[in-house]
């Protein structure tokens, strides 16, 4: 990540903005957020610290910014994955699949984001990430699955695949499930089947209804 940088040409102040955020994003990944400094970033790009503050005017903005840029693209990946399907329940199926995926993949920005201090970016983000999966319940709900409480649904459909995510970027690597992919499938399945069997009604679960389920 060292070397000389190319001297961006006037009015292309963004593609410094944009080469900065490459590597903040490379250290975060690489050494988590104690690792993410102006100065490590200003020595990568071959830059003095106020280059940096120019574009950034603390690490906070920093770190957010980077992992910002990332978030956005969740969003791609989940209408990737849900856009052509035409049953409502595999799509929010799918989407939970790879929304779980994209936190495992990015486990610092993950954490910072969701769990660290809040900026508003990052409300907004989590925010938008609430109004996306309560788009999904609806689309469920307009196809006759009785969803009782969009917003409820929404709730716990996203606790369950935010616990999925945080269970394992809390731990160690060698902590994790061998099968990672197994993981995510079987996590993001009970997370819409537990959501929306309970959406109309919060029976209490017994070994006789669990084996009628099976």
């Amino acid at each position: 990540m060292t070397g000389s940088r190319v001297r961006a040409a006037k009015g292309q102040g963004g593609l410094l903005r944009d080469q900065l955020l490459d590597i903040a994003d490379q250290l975060l990944e690489d050494g988590g957020a104690d690792a993410l400094t102006i100065r490590a970033v200003a020595t990568s790009a071959s830059v003095t610290p106020p280059a940096v503050y120019l574009h950034f005017a603390s690490k906070r903005e920093l770190i957010h910014a980077t992992c910002l840029r990332v978030w956005s693209s969740l969003f791609i990946e989940l209408e990737a994955v849900s856009r052509e399907l035409p049953d409502p329940v595999t799509a929010l199926y799918e989407t939970c699949v790879a929304y779980i995926g994209f936190g495992l993949r990015h486990p610092s920005q993950y954490r910072l984001v969701m769990d660290g201090k809040a900026t508003e970016a990052s409300r907004q983000n989590e925010d938008a990430c609430f109004r996306y999966f309560r788009d999904k319940v609806t689309a469920c709900l307009d196809a006759g699955v009785p969803v009782g409480s969009r917003t409820e649904t929404t709730r716990l459909l996203c606790a369950s695949v935010h616990g999925a995510v945080s269970l394992l970027i809390h731990q160690e690597r060698d902590a994790w499930p061998p099968d990672t992919a197994r993981y995510v499938t079987r996590a993001a399945s009970s997370a819409v089947q537990g959501a929306l069997l309970t959406a109309s009604h919060a029976a209490k679960p017994s070994m006789s209804a669990v084996m009628r389920s099976g």
